[in-house]
């Protein structure tokens, strides 16, 4: 042990005594903690569940042993089995999550995927091995097993992150800085494949091919979801809302998170006049604006709190005003009832808040406030049909109070819904029912119409026996120091309301008392995320099979519309401005726009571009955007600055008919009658070659350089008196200069500007010995 890790763990162990979180938590022989001394992060922090984020785990990790079980297996060694982690660990872990959560201030979210997991996994993979102790081979060989727990290779990545954020920042290891000693494979295995790991007959070979294009909706995924959301009827109330996000998703390219927080009181407008007061329409602009009023994600600065929300508001293009109006105007009339109940029980702190404590309810009344089933009595299958259509046709709340009323009427003539009596009968040996002067009832059978209940019996038998139906009723802390209550957001829904949500039935939003929020992780899985256990929009609404196995990545709207903004040749700095973002940059890595787009934006006058044609045309724009060079290029330039601009565009029509996107860069050259005679040894020292800045093609070069880098040192090492040992170095030497010396040319600029031309082909004689 040395100095730094003991007061690494002094200082976290002090911020935890003042916190007033318990520090020496007990453990099983597993390393799981009691339900009771378990770390709630989000409550440490203050932060507004769902979704609450637990650490309870301080044992190895299960699904690192069982890839190291089979390893061992296969060798005929003894298995692990998982236990507690030393003592030293779990110091360390512990110590890991107070100073991310106090300290550097990150998520919760962050810290348990990214902080506490990698963290365990190292320590499985490393028994015996004290945090102190780690080595680079250690890292290394958890970097192996890690690439096996999980196929898109994440765990693997926050692994290495961990070195260099926790250990190395803190110099817990006696070895430190470790992360500059970690020779690690430079892209690590995705489950989606980009371009960059492709074949060359995989690669973009023309104008229209998307760069990063991975990283946008698949089409068929995202045309099947623009069908679904905006033709299809909601078969829910909870698909009610979900069809709400996902328009919102694509329209506006907010993040999920921000999406899922929308609060009801959503809409802004913004007047624009002249100097004169003249409204701005009259003079042929806009004299109004609509905004979404929203919080922010990725706001944060420096000793800010982690859980503040960064209020915002987003301008919404007039072509999408009626359709994200009329959207959230319909989910705020349908949450409305919702937003009241959850008002009465945060401001009474209770659960039951329209009844008097001591009040006594009768079972039938107080049905759809404990479950959210409207359906009293028994009803033939056609009106509950008739029932479900009316109420999904616009899902106003309305209906629920004429069908309560019509379902007391009816309960004292009719036969009450046989889903009443078992819900009763399960609640009997937990909760007293009364007649109506309030004595116990004791008997087998009951005459439901007679008993009842009171109302605080009925609040603390859920507050003890149903803690998962009771309402999200935790505020949010705003960056401004104001407070945004649960009652004030968008997407509010009923809780593990069985009658709608496993049953096909309706929930009763009026009286139901279990209100809860729609979090991020709701979005993620209804387009087929990660709980595979909830069926997603593809698979509820899709026709065909095959659509019902599509997927499709919330992100990816954000990448869609940032690329068309682009397309349609929107600043970069209002692009910027509209997704929140602190610098330019940050819009260009989301631009995934083809070459030929980019060079759509570049305007020409219409009698050049007639006179040049398409493809000269093409090479003109690249000259302007300066993406191309090569002895074309200079010699348009030197006719423009000598004989004018007319001469040069005449000079252009004839002699740069054809632009050439390969592998490794581009080539602007006239290959009309025969093909390139070097064709794709463009780096070979060709001056027509032209370097980009495509991940593509500077992967391909990486890969490149790395074979003829192995096969130059299988050539140098063989015997010196090997026939065309020295021809085949000295060609294997050229062609790696040349590939280096294309890695390190910027973007746009001649490789080799004072090259050669490969594609004139020798036209001496086979005779004359050239």
């Amino acid at each position: 042990m040395n100095k730094h890790f003991e007061a690494f763990i002094h200082l976290s162990k002090k911020i935890a005594t003042e916190k007033n979180i318990n520090w020496n938590i007990s453990l099983n022989h597993e390393g799981i903690a009691d339900k009771f001394e378990l770390w709630n992060l989000t409550k440490m922090v203050g932060g507004s569940p769902p979704p609450s984020h637990l650490i309870r785990d301080f044992g190895s990790d299960a699904k690192t042993l069982s890839v190291m079980n089979t390893e061992l297996a296969q060798n005929g060694k003894p298995l692990f089995t998982k236990t507690t982690l030393s003592e030293a660990w779990q110091d360390f872990i512990k110590a890991a999550i107070i100073e991310q959560l106090f300290i550097r201030k990150n998520t919760t979210g962050q810290i348990v995927s990214n902080v506490a997991r990698p963290l365990r996994v190292i320590a499985t993979c490393n028994p015996g091995v004290e945090p102190w102790e780690l080595r680079a081979d250690n890292i290394l060989e958890t970097h192996r097993i890690a690439q096996k727990i999980q196929a898109s290779g994440k765990i693997a990545d926050t692994v290495i992150g961990t070195v260099r954020t926790i250990f190395d920042a803190s110099y817990i290891l006696d070895v430190s800085p470790l992360y500059p000693t970690l020779s690690l494979p430079r892209n690590a295995k995705r489950t989606k494949r980009s371009d960059f790991t492709k074949s060359e007959d995989e690669l973009r070979q023309n104008l229209e091919d998307r760069k990063n294009k991975e990283k946008l909706p698949e089409k068929r995924a995202f045309w099947e979801l623009v069908r679904i959301v905006f033709t299809e009827q909601p078969k829910s109330f909870t698909d009610l809302l979900r069809f709400a996000q996902i328009k919102i998703l694509m329209l506006s390219g907010m993040r999920i998170g921000e999406v899922a927080l929308l609060p009801a009181d959503w809409k802004r407008t913004r007047d624009y006049y002249d100097a004169k007061g003249i409204p701005a329409g009259q003079l042929g602009g806009y004299s109004q604006a609509l905004m979404l009023r929203y919080f922010a994600e990725k706001q944060q600065v420096d000793n800010s709190d982690s859980m503040a929300l960064f209020e915002d508001g987003k301008y919404i293009p007039a072509i999408f005003e009626e359709i994200i109006t009329s959207t959230l105007d319909q989910v705020a009339q349908a949450t409305k009832p919702l937003r009241e109940t959850l008002r009465l029980q945060s401001e009474n702190n209770r659960i039951l808040p329209w009844f008097e404590k001591n009040e006594l309810i009768s079972v039938i009344k107080l049905y759809p406030y404990l479950t959210g089933n409207p359906i009293i009595v028994k009803l033939i299958k056609e009106n509950v049909e008739e029932l479900k259509n009316t109420y999904r046709s616009d899902f106003n709340p309305i209906i629920f109070d004429e069908m309560h009323e019509n379902q007391l009427k009816l309960a004292n003539v009719s036969q009450l819904n046989m889903a009443l009596y078992i819900f009763y009968n399960r609640m009997k040996a937990g909760i007293a029912f009364l007649d109506r002067d309030g004595r116990q009832l004791n008997g087998v059978y009951m005459n439901w119409n007679d008993t009842y209940l009171r109302v605080n019996d009925v609040e603390e038998f859920y507050a003890a026996n149903a803690t998962t139906k009771l309402s999200d009723t935790s505020s949010f802390k705003l960056a401004n120091g104001d407070e945004l209550k649960p009652w004030e957001l968008m997407f509010l829904m009923p809780k593990r309301a069985l009658a709608e949500g496993r049953n096909d039935g309706m929930c009763d939003v009026n009286r139901y008392f279990s209100v809860g929020r729609m979090d991020a992780s709701m979005i993620q899985n209804s387009l087929g995320g990660k709980q595979a256990s909830v069926p997603s929009i593809f698979e509820l609404y899709s026709q065909s099979d095959e659509d019902r196995e599509l997927q499709i990545n919330t992100h990816s709207f954000r990448h869609l519309l940032n690329t068309e903004l682009f397309r349609q040749g929107v600043a970069d700095t209002i692009i910027t401005k509209q997704f929140n973002r602190r610098s330019v940059t940050q819009s260009y890595v989301y631009d995934h726009r083809s070459l030929a787009e980019e060079l759509e934006t570049i305007e020409l006058p219409a009698h050049v571009e007639i006179a040049l044609g398409e493809k000269s045309s093409t090479v003109l724009r690249l000259i302007k955007s300066g993406k191309a060079s090569g002895p074309i290029v200079q010699s348009f330039k030197k006719i423009q600055k000598e004989q004018g601009e007319d001469a040069a565009i005449e000079y252009l029509s004839v002699e740069a008919d054809g632009f050439h996107s390969t592998p490794y860069g581009h080539c602007i050259n006239s290959f009309t009658v025969d093909p390139c005679p070097k064709n794709l040894e463009c780096f070979a020292g060709c001056n027509h070659l032209t370097a980009t800045n495509l991940p593509e093609n500077r992967q391909n070069l990486i890969k490149l350089e790395g074979r003829i880098a192995t096969a130059l040192q299988a050539i140098q090492a063989r015997p010196i008196k090997t026939i065309g040992r020295d021809n085949q170095i000295a060609h294997a030497k050229s062609r790696l200069e040349g590939i280096q010396k294309l890695l390190s040319t910027p973007d746009g600029e001649q490789v080799f500007p004072d090259g050669i031309d490969l594609s004139k082909t020798n036209e001496g004689s086979v005779f004359d010995g050239k």
